[in-house]
């Protein structure tokens, strides 16, 4: 009987979904996060699940064949770059067997019809950039470490080392000073620099989530691949009253060249995200322009965005050959955010009509359909499911011809799927963004009289365990 804190070496001998290292003890399974393909490890056993443990790695005693040294240096503490240590050709290649082994073995339907599902998905499309693909950095301002000191029965807090960079797993209080990351824009870089100079020579409080104290929350850098247009974003604990005196410290980013937009959010909450943000624009104005192909998108801070611009063009073409478009189509666009999908099909059909719950995506989508001069698309407010049920039924004012859904991570609510199903269309094509969660919405599909045509995997996140995939259902 294996028990947590026991100590095994272990060879590592693939990856899986999620990104932890797969290997066995006796005939158990053990993930290994942090671990790749070859490497030969020393583990502790963090819980025992019954038929599989969990783990972390002591240290690595054989090096895999493959691996290649990592070049960032806070790769392996940061947590954000869980393969950067294995040559891209290879995490591409896994990418594609996950897909195939969670289909196989997590789609809901007979033993048949899942052994025909990994012939269906093809060679993947790599990221067209390797490193600096991102076009947006969140950071967070917080203390390098803390300690706890107790006085007449009342724990005080002592904050040592302010800085800014990443929570790393599991460590929610402190933060990783972040000196470089090679997955952002280079520009971004030279940012952070400016931000980390500004923290030494201001001594602005730092926030503390523990008692909810200090000014600096989060830091929000946003970047205009196509436009070279850029966002400074900081998130403060602080209300207008309390902010305008310091808001002279913030200019001195105004006159950085590129800075299209220089924010001050208040957030006096709990979250780390604000509900509902108070946005102080101190230079420039509240958003930033991006393009994709032809098109024209305002990016406000909290948008709804693809991180990856050049990998997006590649997303959205291969959604686009995938749906096959005729003038007479009418598209729905499900979870659209901020409408970039449809408003790139539109070109190709009758009509979009998009559906999203948030109302500030719903804002940008109507802001940039507009700038982009698009009279063939809609937009509607609310849940999938609700809009559908509500306002989209299948004999009223549109049918469905074909639908895209970009769900988040939890994938379909069972109405939502069952709403898509009574508009029986033509083509479904399920952009998905967790392969988990499609394989089981897939299997509902299949029961509800569709077939799996191809699943296009396109890798927008180098170096990470995501998998962004095209899943294309026709019906039978």
């Amino acid at each position: 009987m294996v028990h947590p804190g026991q100590q095994h070496t272990v060879t590592i001998e693939k990856l899986t979904f999620g990104g932890s290292g797969l290997a066995h003890i006796g005939e158990i399974p053990v993930f290994v996060p942090g671990a790749i393909p070859g490497q030969s490890v020393e583990i502790t056993v963090t819980k025992n699940r019954g038929n599989y443990y969990e783990s972390k790695v002591i240290a690595v005693k054989r090096k895999a064949k493959d691996e290649i040294p990592s070049k960032c240096p806070h790769a392996i503490e940061c947590g954000g770059c869980v393969w950067q240590n294995l040559p891209y050709v290879k995490q591409i290649a896994y990418k594609e067997d996950i897909i195939r082994e969670t289909l196989e073995h997590l789609t809901p339907v007979d033993a048949e019809a899942r052994a025909r599902l990994p012939g269906r998905v093809l060679k993947i499309i790599p990221s067209p950039q390797v490193f600096h693909y991102r076009n947006k950095l969140e950071l967070s301002f917080g203390y390098r470490s803390t300690r706890v000191e107790e006085h007449n029965g009342k724990k005080i807090y002592f904050d040592e080392d302010p800085s800014i960079g990443f929570h790393q797993p599991g460590q929610w209080s402190t933060v990783l000073p972040i000196s470089e990351c090679h997955l952002y824009d280079e520009q971004i870089g030279s940012l952070l620099s400016d931000v980390n100079r500004f923290m030494i020579d201001t001594k602005l409080p730092v926030y503390n989530p523990k008692i909810h104290k200090g000014l600096l929350r989060t830091l929000l850098l946003r970047r205009g691949i196509n436009t070279g247009e850029q966002m400074i974003a900081f998130i403060v604990n602080g209300k207008k009253k309390q902010l305008e005196p310091l808001f002279q410290y913030f200019m001195r980013f105004g006159g950085r060249s590129g800075l299209k937009s220089l924010l001050i959010i208040e957030n006096t909450g709990l979250n780390d995200k604000p509900e509902h943000p108070k946005v102080h624009c101190l230079v420039g104005k509240p958003a930033i322009t991006e393009r994709l192909f032809d098109l024209e998108f305002e990016i406000s801070p909290f948008s709804f965005f693809q991180t990856n611009t050049l990998g997006a063009e590649k997303l959205y073409q291969a959604i686009a050959d995938s749906t096959e478009l005729t003038e007479s189509d009418v598209v729905l666009d499900a979870y659209c955010g901020m409408g970039t999908i449809g408003q790139y099909l539109a070109r190709f059909c009758h009509k979009v009509v998009g559906i999203e719950s948030h109302p500030s995506a719903i804002e940008d989508a109507l802001r940039s359909a507009g700038k982009n001069r698009i009279a063939n698309i809609s937009f509607y407010k609310g849940r999938v499911e609700q809009v559908l049920a509500e306002q989209l039924k299948p004999d009223g004012k549109y049918h469905f011809s074909v639908v895209v859904l970009d769900p988040p991570r939890a994938g379909l609510h069972p109405d939502a799927r069952e709403a898509v199903l009574a508009h029986a269309p033509r083509k479904i094509i399920y952009v998905s963004c967790n392969i988990a969660t499609f394989a089981r919405d897939l299997g509902e599909f299949m029961k509800g009289g569709y077939e799996l045509r191809s699943v296009q995997p396109v890798d927008m996140f180098p170096h990470t365990a995501h998998i962004e995939a095209v899943g294309v259902l026709q019906r039978k």
